[in-house]
């Protein structure tokens, strides 16, 4: 039986040495053939596993009307395909309520453009409300937000689908440096309510970024996110660059 040569033993330029396809008790021929098939298997899952690089652009609006009650509105574009396309756009209309400086409420309805594989964009109608709490201490800021979604789906090829339900749950931290500048880092869970299949987690999302307050009035804030896919297939990783306006009146 011949032995196997060690990794650090390869031939020039890190070319593997002929011995080494030949493992024991097994035909040349066999060992390259199982070792074709490990390859086959292995690019096979990493292509269903995509990564996708991203950017997102969106456009805040919030109008006060009293002293507890506003207006808002949103607009966000996504492009997808490593920014080759334009995969996502929404917008997004609702009314917030404030109980006080730390808790607030808001409900929204939302109309959402989404390429599908045929180039045409089928559209989705969301409803949801969130529960919103922020509290300083120092320079620093601790918020959350707890959202209840439906998304309705007004154009499906197989006939019906009923509206899917989800929980979405966000944390965010933040260190304010001075007036303008504000570091900060956030974390999402998505917790499907009602989907056929999964019956847990299905996304995670992490974001890092900089928010820069211009005035009272302005503020823009970039970061960078990554948003994974679990409990599905395939589970897609996507790498986001983004950058938001809000306007406050």
């Amino acid at each position: 039986m011949k032995k196997i040569k060690s990794a650090d033993k390869q031939s020039f330029a890190g070319m593997p040495n002929k011995s080494d396809f030949l493992l024991p008790g097994r035909s040349g021929t066999g060992k390259a053939f199982c070792i074709c098939l490990a390859i086959t298997v292995y690019l096979s899952a990493a292509a269903q596993n995509q990564v996708d690089f991203r950017g997102l652009f969106s456009v805040h609006v919030e109008k006060k009307i009293s002293r507890s009650v506003s207006f808002t509105f949103m607009n966000e574009e996504i492009l997808t395909y490593d920014f080759q396309e334009l995969g996502f756009f929404f917008f997004d209309a609702g009314m917030k309520y404030k109980f006080n400086r730390s808790l607030s409420v808001n409900g929204n309805y939302r109309f959402l453009f989404r390429r599908n594989l045929d180039n045409f964009y089928d559209n989705r109608q969301v409803l949801y409300g969130d529960i919103d709490f922020v509290k300083g201490k120092g320079n620093w800021t601790f918020g959350g937000t707890v959202r209840i979604q439906s998304v309705f789906y007004t154009h499906v090829r197989d006939g019906y689908r009923p509206p899917l339900i989800y929980n979405r749950d966000k944390v965010k931290i933040g260190c304010r440096i001075n007036y303008y500048l504000q570091p900060f880092i956030e974390a999402e869970v998505f917790f499907p309510l009602n989907h056929p299949v999964r019956k847990t987690i299905d996304q995670i999302r992490g974001s890092a970024g900089l928010a820069y307050t211009i005035n009272r009035h302005v503020k823009l804030e970039v970061y960078e996110q990554i948003q994974q896919q679990l409990n599905r297939a395939p589970r897609n990783t996507n790498y986001v660059t983004a950058v938001n306006w809000y306007f406050r009146f």
